[in-house]
């Protein structure tokens, strides 16, 4: 679609901005594009406007160009719709030849559909039975004060962001965090100085990092990727490995996994897991943590074929044999998890048939 906003004067624009400014503004702190179904289902929930009427505003926004459509794929004729720049600039406080383009990809795309289904699905659904107001504002400030990392990337301003929620959560119940959450909180404000001094050229550059050096020198010293995991995991590998906090309590965590791509399987996430609970457990001096992890997947297929493989016995290639302990179990062995703790970790699968709800094809 061609890109019609400047057929429209300053003042047109400006006007259809305020008009649809609460949906704008929905669009764009949930990343700024989601499916078109979603968006309408999510601004009901949000308003409680008719989802006919939103589609009367969707569609004056695609046709000015406020919203630009994105195939998902060959294979699906479904397209997310994204905000273009002009409407973005107003929120980011900048020229709209100054916003950045997306990036694309087939796995942010799909990435980006479980996330919004899981605020519609999950997130509001548990705000109502604690009788919050419903509003984007509030949902955010919800994930928040939860420690969620749903909504915020990968990138070093946002991981700074991260270890600030947890932070705040962790007190929240009371956990008393140890030096080694501290050390990684340090490490992470200095790479996000460091990135504004050198990519952003922004202030000065950062005095050298005492212990990003004193770590790295340390992990260096290992020849174990498994040791150096369990020494060194970070909220940094948390995040770039696709898990997300849903909520802490005083002796358990949620987290969740969207198997956007179907790239998880039974090994990678069980290592993923026992490192993860490792990490919780230095963070907080606490070896009574339960972790229980929800992996979200396309249908319920998907997520009965994993669920069963993980409580298949398992067989040592080393020795050639069968063993005791059923998959789940052998993995969490292999990485050197204290039998004692393998039933700290719970995963839930489930199935969300996300294929006939929002017409998308893999």
């Amino acid at each position: 679609m061609r890109h019609t906003t400047h057929k429209l004067t300053p003042e047109q624009k400006e006007n259809l901005f305020q008009q649809h400014k609460d949906l704008i503004y929905m669009i764009f702190r949930c990343n700024g594009y989601m499916l078109r179904r979603q968006m309408k289902k999510l601004f009901h929930l949000l308003t409680g406007k008719e989802e006919m009427d939103i589609e009367f505003d969707i569609s004056e926004l695609i046709l000015t160009s406020f919203l630009l459509p994105k195939t998902i794929n060959n294979d699906s004729r479904t397209q997310m719709l994204y905000l273009s720049k002009y409407p973005k600039s107003h929120f980011l406080n900048v020229n709209s030849g100054d916003v950045a383009a997306i990036n694309w990809s087939e796995q942010k795309i799909f990435l980006q559909i479980f996330i919004v289904d899981y605020i519609i699905e999950k997130v509001i659904p548990d705000m109502e039975k604690q009788n919050f107001e419903i509003s984007i504002d509030n949902i955010i400030s919800y994930l928040n004060w939860s420690g969620s990392n749903l909504l915020l990337s990968n990138n070093q301003t946002d991981m700074v962001t991260f270890h600030d929620y947890l932070w705040n959560a962790f007190a929240e119940h009371d956990h008393n965090l140890t030096d080694d959450f501290f050390r990684d909180y340090e490490i992470a404000r200095y790479e996000k100085e460091s990135f504004a001094s050198r990519q952003l050229k922004k202030g000065n550059e950062p005095a050298p990092c005492m212990a990003k050096i004193q770590r790295d020198k340390i992990m260096d010293s290992y020849n174990s990727d498994i040791e150096k995991n369990k020494q060194f995991y970070s909220l940094k590998n948390f995040a770039s490995h696709g898990f997300y906090i849903e909520s802490i309590g005083h002796n358990i965590i949620n987290i969740c996994y969207f198997d956007s791509i179907d790239s998880i399987y039974t090994k990678k996430l069980y290592q993923q897991l026992s490192y993860i609970l490792i990490m919780f457990q230095r963070y907080t001096n606490n070896y009574n943590l339960h972790l229980c992890c929800t992996v979200y997947t396309w249908d319920k297929e998907r997520a009965d074929e994993l669920r069963d493989f993980e409580n298949k016995q398992a067989y040592d290639f080393y020795r050639q044999e069968w063993v005791e302990e059923n998959k789940k179990h052998k993995i969490m062995k292999d990485i050197g998890l204290l039998p004692s703790h393998w039933n700290s970790i719970t995963v839930n699968y489930i199935g969300e048939e996300l294929y006939s709800k929002y017409n998308v094809h893999q």
